[in-house]
């Protein structure tokens, strides 16, 4: 049976496969030491800041090194002075974020130097692309929380110190998070918990308010070193924690077997050890999802060639370089959503979810405004909720209009659970169920033990529902079965039951939809899933913590098919005269008035037009 779909009680939808090719891609991160070695404080007294800068001699050979190298991204921190002399050389192939500023003692930055406020506005982050081969589509900047000293202690208060967050574009789709860095400087205790600080800021954006499903990497000059700082505790170890990324520092899975220095030891010294084995504090982080593209890391070195025709290295530090290689693709269909919110960001992530398979090629047209909601860096107070909520409304009024429902619940065994014996317990025809013995069965409508009717699933099919019972058994609730479909779009749904505040979720593949806390076991609730399947096996049912019952299971594959009736816009009802035109549905059948929801009108001079009621 075909049918117009018309309309959706619950709107859910699953994650889904694209296809991508693998890229492989390489990222620097370089302290580039731009600040100048003096500068005159109201035109007449002289400060030293720098004393062996090599200041614009030393950047425009920088300049001259990174084009020579070809890095696609090129994360610099110190970028002060002489950003003009790096981009002269860089320019002709490379992009560039904002360069916030220089270092000069203006009147403004001695006022502010008198009130201890920032003297200099500008953090000396930047980030550098190579436009022929990778892109940038944002960039957000956020300051560190807290520093520690002003004009000693590192002179961390002098400038605004933070981290930029960009997203960057292999092309073909495929989209890896960025983040770069400078962290506060020096080692006494009040640096020390500076650091611990920004790490943990740093990583409350990754998991909370940046929660995307891409890859991401981290990088650039964070003063720390594993056997003097909690790097390993309060950055790597927390997002590992969290169940949906697993995180990797370059180094350490290239240069020392995946082995962790041990905090509180002997600090690893480059002039001892060598660069492979010594500690330097400019890092590389690879952070990926549990599903979805990877990141796999082809290499990791310091690229000491960074020296002047005297030898000497061209600034404090040399760049750390990372070789990856793309794997998987973007949006691959997972349970996603597994950490713990209790923020506003709860409601962001499921709508992200929720719209990731918008982007499927096989759905046109495509919204222009998709792409944006999905790769915004959302802070606090943020109306992306809003923004995507409207969206998902946008898009269920597309589908309405132009997806066709082809019934196949025929795929379903015992759909409405009408074959098998009447509470023989664990045992029912085609579903696999839990527990399987004595509390799992087929019950007719009215309770067994009570003699009261135990639903009332209006509309229903048959006699008969699934119903378990009693006890709660280590892997709870379910009943399931595993069906093998063809890819493309499915609506599938089901009526449930429960109470005593217990939830019931009806699955389609990975993705679960709840009917929140129930209290009267005698009402059905109708729970739709619409989800993208890639194609093969999948598995279907309810499941639950507690006592639940369910019955009416449908499926139907949705192809897409739009109305032959086009139109120019949409009107509010009170707009138009039904009485003077014609009055159809979506699927094309005339009615005698408009009725609430989408109606198409046509009119006595032949022109149509979407008239909403609502």
């Amino acid at each position: 049976m075909t049918h117009k779909l018309i309309t959706f009680l619950t709107f859910s939808i699953l994650t889904l496969s694209a296809t991508a090719q693998n890229k492989t891609f390489t990222v620097a991160a370089m302290n580039v030491d731009g600040m100048p070695r003096t500068i005159k404080v109201a035109g007449v007294y002289t400060v030293n800041l720098n004393p062996d800068a090599k200041e614009g001699a030393g950047a425009t050979a920088i300049g001259q090194k990174l084009v020579e190298k070809g890095y696609d991204y090129i994360a610099v921190s110190e970028d002060f002075n002489y950003n003009d002399q790096i981009m002269e050389q860089i320019g002709d192939a490379y992009s560039s974020g904002t360069h916030r500023g220089k270092i000069s003692a203006s009147i403004s930055a001695i006022s502010n130097y008198m009130a201890k406020k920032p003297l200099f506005d500008t953090d000396g982050l930047n980030l550098f692309w190579r436009r022929d081969a990778v892109d940038v589509n944002a960039e957000f900047w956020t300051a560190w929380n807290d520093h520690n000293g002003y004009d000693d202690q590192g002179a961390d208060g002098l400038i605004k110190k933070g981290f930029r967050y960009y997203l960057a574009d292999l092309g073909n789709g495929q989209l890896v998070d960025l983040y770069i860095l400078h962290m506060d400087a020096e080692t006494s205790d009040g640096d020390l918990a500076a650091r611990e600080s920004q790490m943990g800021q740093l990583a409350d954006d990754i998991l909370r308010i940046n929660p995307s499903r891409r890859p991401k990497i981290v990088m650039g000059d964070t003063n720390c070193r594993y056997t003097r700082d909690q790097l390993k505790t309060l950055f790597i170890d927390v997002i590992n924690a969290d169940g949906r990324y697993t995180i990797k520092d370059g180094w350490i899975e290239k240069c020392k077997n995946n082995t962790y220095p041990t905090y509180g030891t002997q600090d690893l010294i480059v002039g001892d050890l060598g660069y492979k084995e010594g500690e330097i504090v400019d890092k590389i982080f690879y952070i990926n999802p549990k599903y979805g593209m990877q990141l796999r890391l082809n290499k990791f070195f310091v690229d000491t060639d960074f020296n002047d025709d005297n030898g000497e290295p061209l600034a404090d530090h040399y760049p750390v370089v990372a070789n990856f290689t793309t794997r998987g693709t973007l949006y691959d269909p997972a349970s996603y959503w597994s950490g713990e919110y209790n923020t506003e960001y709860q409601v962001y992530a499921e709508m992200y979810n929720r719209l990731l398979p918008l982007t499927a090629s096989s759905l046109q047209p495509i919204r222009e405004q998709l792409p944006a909601l999905l790769t915004e860096h959302v802070s606090a107070g943020s109306d992306i909720v809003e923004r995507m909520k409207s969206f998902l409304h946008d898009f269920t009024l597309f589908m309405q209009e132009n997806y066709e429902a082809n019934d196949n619940t025929s795929r379903i065994k015992n759909p409405s659970f009408e074959e098998g014996v009447r509470l023989q317990t664990g045992n029912v025809s085609g579903w696999t169920v839990a527990p399987d013995v004595e509390e799992a069965f087929i019950s007719g409508v009215i309770d067994n033990d009570e003699g009261k009717a135990i639903r009332n699933f209006d509309p229903h099919d048959g006699d008969y529902v699934f119903n378990t019972w009693g006890g709660y058994p280590a892997n709870g609730f379910y009943c399931r079965q595993k069906l093998t479909l063809p890819l493309g779009w499915y609506l599938f749904s089901a009526v449930l039951a429960t109470d005593y505040e217990n939830s019931v979720y009806l699955r389609f593949g990975d993705y679960r939809e709840s009917t929140g806390p129930q209290t009267d076991r005698t009402r059905g609730q109708c729970i739709n899933i619409i989800g993208y399947h890639p194609g093969g096996s999948i598995t279907i049912g309810a499941e639950s913590d507690g006592w639940f019952e369910a019955d009416d299971f449908r499926l139907s594959h949705l192809v897409y098919s739009p109305t032959g009736i086009e139109s120019v816009g949409t009107e509010d009802a009170s707009t138009l005269n039904p009485q003077l035109s014609t009055v159809y549905t979506l699927d094309g059948r005339i009615l005698s008035a408009p009725r609430r929801g989408l109606n198409i009108i046509r009119r006595p001079d032949g022109t149509t037009q979407k008239q909403l009621v609502r």
